[in-house]
């Protein structure tokens, strides 16, 4: 229900969209006798094997969808995602909406480490091909490089945006992209990603788009874990920022839960602003697929407002009301097909009227558009008494069996709740999900969060 607004669409290109070019255009100017191909460095590899039902790859269709698309041997890093008004319309859209990003930016990690076995190690800032007022310079697309060795582990690549050759970048210019990773003799590879919006493209046309972005990875034997982090212009009206957490259990089971990803988004403002309703909401997300696709995605809107105007002709107003909404989607690994769910149960949890309902008891039309009271309480089969003494009557009442009705059969471009719990590994699964409590690296705030530096665990 929260898939057409224009505020929704601001979040869509996510950061740094053209960054993605950098790994497949050239980025780095390579000579012939600057090559190294160092072995020490060659084994580094984030992709997760994440399954096409958790990130929309494998799609065939052309439309540009959140910047995203599938990568191929020799082509970019994309995954398709979903389409850009639909990433809030239900539990398994947020589902390839956040995995998509972090499986992009592995990827992205991927391709750059491959690149950079082939350029000198020595911290020196090269220039690119890219060059600033050039007829084919690209803004999107680095000027400048640096890699550097800074232990025998652990490898850093810097990338500058916009500066010219003849006042190239020094050691204390501020990086717009920085990855930094260490492998470890016992093959635990870690590392941090960090990118910087207002250094690769300080006149970004959105002012409202995430401007920073980090995401630390960490591998071992047992898991593969990243976490990305995606903060908002602190100029940005209704976000503050998002929190996506991804882990793959190397050793479960294939065919139980073997992925796991979470995400929060805090907000500073309403969705769909609704008066009485002071409350800010916040998004919270908890999925899981097994090595081959099938899974389970939750989305929780909590404290959300939602305005029932029925028809401004005629002043029809159902009222306004905050409440808290539960997505369940059990989906199967192919989303090709024309039943793709196992199971859907959308659950208005709690609900609170925050009064300026004008519908009349009585006297109502479906055609034009204007029902009553008594019309509503048949239509969506609700007790006889329902908008009277404390059913959903009174600023403050609870009101989470009409939210339910009208949510049960389909609302605003959802789908029906349909087919039955399964009671398989997914069901345990979703009664045991826990949530992301902050989207900070520290909890608080974010101070420090995204300083281009990184020292690996000792």
């Amino acid at each position: 229900m929260y898939s057409k607004t224009q505020k929704h669409n601001r979040i869509l290109p996510l950061i740094l969209l053209g960054t993605v070019s950098l790994a497949l255009n050239g980025c780095f100017e390579l000579k012939e006798d600057e090559a190294k191909n160092s072995d020490n460095h060659s084994a580094v590899q984030l992709s997760m094997s994440l399954p096409d039902s958790m990130t929309g790859g494998g799609t065939t269709s052309a439309a540009r969808v959140l910047g995203l698309a599938t990568r191929t041997s020799n082509g970019p890093c994309l995954y398709h995602g979903v389409v850009d008004d639909e990433p809030f319309q239900n539990g398994y859209n947020m589902t390839k909406f956040m995995v998509s990003i972090v499986a992009t930016w592995t990827c992205i990690t991927d391709t750059v480490v491959d690149i950079v076995n082939y350029v000198p190690h020595d911290g020196v800032i090269y220039e690119t091909e890219n060059q600033l007022g050039a007829f084919n310079y690209k803004s999107d697309d680095p000027t400048h490089y640096s890699v550097s060795d800074d232990s025998a582990a652990q490898t850093t690549v810097r990338l500058y945006y916009a500066y010219d050759r003849a006042t190239p970048p020094t050691a204390d210019s501020h990086p717009g992209f920085f990855v930094s990773w260490s492998k470890q003799a016992n093959d635990v590879l870690e590392g941090r990603l960090i990118i910087d919006a207002y250094e690769i493209k300080p006149e970004r046309e959105n002012k409202e788009d995430p401007t920073t972005m980090r995401m630390d990875f960490e591998y071992t034997a047992e898991k593969k874990f990243a976490t990305m982090y995606l903060a908002f212009d602190d100029n940005n009206q209704w976000a503050d920022g998002f929190r996506v957490e991804l882990t793959e259990d190397l050793l479960a089971n294939p065919l139980n839960q073997v992925f796991t990803a979470k995400g929060l988004m805090a907000m500073k403002a309403q969705f769909s602003p609704a008066p009485g309703v002071t409350e800010l909401p916040h998004l919270q997300m908890f999925t899981v697929a097994d090595q081959l696709g099938e899974g389970a995605a939750i989305a929780e809107f909590v404290d959300l407002s939602l305005a029932l105007e029925l028809n401004a002709n005629t002043g029809n107003h159902l009222g306004n009301y905050l409440f808290t909404k539960v997505d369940q989607y059990f989906f199967d690994a192919d989303q090709s097909t024309s039943e793709p769910w196992d199971y859907i149960n959308k659950t208005v949890t709690q609900s609170a009227y925050r009064g300026g309902r004008t519908t009349a008891a009585t006297g109502g039309t479906w055609i034009p558009f204007s029902p009553s009271l008594d019309m509503i309480i048949s239509a969506l089969q609700l007790e006889a008494d329902y908008f009277t003494g404390n059913a959903c009557a009174s600023v403050a009442d609870d009101c989470t069996p009409m939210l339910n009705a009208i949510f049960r059969d389909g609302f605003a471009d959802q789908e029906p709740n349909q087919g039955t719990d399964p009671h398989d590994w997914r069901s345990d699964a979703v009664a045991q999900a826990t949530y992301l409590e902050s989207i900070y690296p520290n909890g608080s705030n974010w101070v420090g969060a995204f300083d281009m530096t990184f020292t690996p665990a000792p």
